[in-house]
């Protein structure tokens, strides 16, 4: 069964992108061949949660709701240190283990 990651932002376009990147950078190297990394538009978030093998978000913005998935915050990838960025990295590959 594939996994998926959305990282979802206001446009789905720049800020999404950076994280996105990372994201499967990362993946690709802990060799998770069934993960899906996917950039969207936050309002276009409900049509992704049907999904049954969702199994987090990376949000570049903040959320006001809260969803029975993994919910990151992506700023790190932004605007947050190396160091930053790698604990938020592995937090998703500890998440993704256990799904």
């Amino acid at each position: 069964m594939s996994k998926l990651i959305v990282v979802a932002c206001g446009a789905g376009i720049n800020t999404s992108t950076i994280a996105e990147d990372s994201i499967k950078e990362r993946v690709a190297k802990e060799g998770f061949a069934d993960v899906e990394v996917k950039r969207i538009l936050m309002a276009d978030i409900e049509g992704y949660l049907a999904r049954t093998d969702l199994i987090m978000i990376v949000s570049m913005m903040k959320i006001f709701r809260t969803y029975d998935v993994p919910v990151f915050q992506g700023m790190p990838f932004l605007i947050g240190s190396q160091a930053e960025k790698d604990v938020l990295l592995d937090k998703i590959v500890e998440a993704i283990k256990k799904v």
